[in-house]
């Protein structure tokens, strides 16, 4: 029996490698400068010089100081928020789309990445008539857009531009529909 081999879906969660690079360098810093610090006192019998005023005001403290206790719980909460980022699923990547219509739902999958969602907003409202520039920014639920136009009066090419590109949606089959916001900003 041959096993069917299942291919990876589309709609991908992001990868957080940045805050995972980060953290992992920190960390990386502070193991290596304790090492340091451990193997000069080994090496020397003592510890650094800037490390003394260190050591001194650290012996101040006991176990059951309001610092002490502070420090624990501060350093606790940065465990906790690092252990739900690393258990919690980050945002997707990209926007379902509805599928052919004779395909298997289960089988068949279409998307497209919230940077090509933007991408064909901003070309779509970039033909409509009336308007000079677009920037588009796109989430999984909303897709907002900032048009520049010469009009003076922009309250009906908003409106217009809006269901225009809630009906573009509709053709492509994003799946949700995502909420539509067209500023318009008049460029006199």
């Amino acid at each position: 029996m041959s096993k069917t081999s299942r291919s990876q879906r589309l709609r991908r969660r992001s990868s957080r490698s940045v805050p995972a690079t980060i953290t992992a360098l920190v960390l990386l810093a502070l193991a290596v400068a304790v090492a340091w610090l451990g193997i000069s006192r080994l090496v020397t019998g003592s510890w650094p010089d800037f490390m003394s005023s260190i050591r001194e005001s650290l012996a101040e403290f006991t176990w059951n100081s309001p610092a002490v206790w502070a420090a624990a719980v501060v350093l606790a909460l940065i465990g906790l928020i690092l252990l739900l980022a690393a258990i919690l699923p980050g945002k997707h990547t990209a926007v379902r789309l509805a599928g052919p219509s004779d395909a298997d739902a289960k089988s068949v999958e279409t998307v497209i990445s919230r940077r090509g969602l933007s991408r064909l907003a901003s070309w779509h409202l970039d033909h409509a008539d009336g308007v000079e520039s677009t920037s588009v920014d796109s989430t999984a639920r909303k897709v907002t857009a900032t048009v520049r136009t010469p009009l003076r009066t922009t309250s009906e090419l908003s409106r217009t531009l809006t269901e225009s590109l809630e009906r573009k949606f509709d053709e492509i089959g994003v799946d949700p529909a995502p909420q539509v916001v067209v500023r318009v900003r008049s460029t006199e």
